[in-house]
């Protein structure tokens, strides 16, 4: 008797303690499983492409026209942050002409999204240029962010479409010119046209409608 009596309290036992688990306890191993195979998909893809655009980089400041070709599709279309619009026989022209600009350029990876055959590739970019007597050029550095589109190529990528954005850092001189600019504005205080007669009188047009 006293055998059942205890195999009936260690089954009561068992039972408590399973449903007093809480099921979000059994669901987060799971979940944090999937999210350590996306984060680590996600590395592998941002470093297969980031293969290729250093590649490009290195194209750019070895100033090799046909490494680059390499690196960009026949179909290239590159839009500058300029506004600029060039296709990549363009891009080699420009690269091989005599007294082309020199610059170095730093490309980094920042996200891919695949597609099938198709990445969409968002990054930063670090353009340094040196300054040239002849182009009447001075140094100076550049950064931005780019968006570039890659196509599959039997087993590399080629970019198919880049585009890039210009980030212009606010100097002291236009924080001063702002904050000057900003403290000689005068506050709004004219009405919005709306009179209506026998409700207000304004003998100023800066005053304004009692509220």
């Amino acid at each position: 008797m006293m055998q059942r009596f205890l195999s009936f309290s260690s089954c009561t036992a068992l039972l408590s303690i399973a449903f007093l688990t809480p099921p979000a306890a059994k669901a987060q191993l799971p979940m944090d499983s999937n999210q350590t195979e996306a984060a680590s998909l996600m590395a592998q893809q941002i470093a297969e492409i980031q293969k290729v655009v250093d590649r490009w980089d290195d194209a750019v400041f070895q100033h090799d026209p046909y490494a680059l070709e390499l690196v960009q599709a026949p179909q290239f279309i590159n839009i500058s942050d300029t506004g600029q619009i060039t296709n990549r026989d363009q891009q080699v022209a420009q690269m091989v002409m005599k007294g082309a600009v020199k610059f170095t350029l730093a490309q980094k990876v920042v996200s891919v999204r695949m597609l099938g055959d198709v990445a969409v590739v968002n990054g930063t970019y670090d353009r340094a240029f040196k300054g040239s007597r002849l182009n009447h050029t001075q140094a100076k550095d550049q950064k931005g962010v780019f968006s570039q589109v890659y196509i599959r190529a039997r087993n590399s990528w080629q970019c198919i479409n880049s585009q890039r954005t210009l980030i212009v850092e606010e100097t002291e001189k236009d924080k001063k010119k702002k904050a000057k600019d900003g403290s000689n504005e005068k506050p709004l205080t004219h009405g919005l046209g709306f009179n209506f007669p026998g409700l207000h009188k304004s003998t100023s047009p800066d005053q304004q409608p009692p509220q």
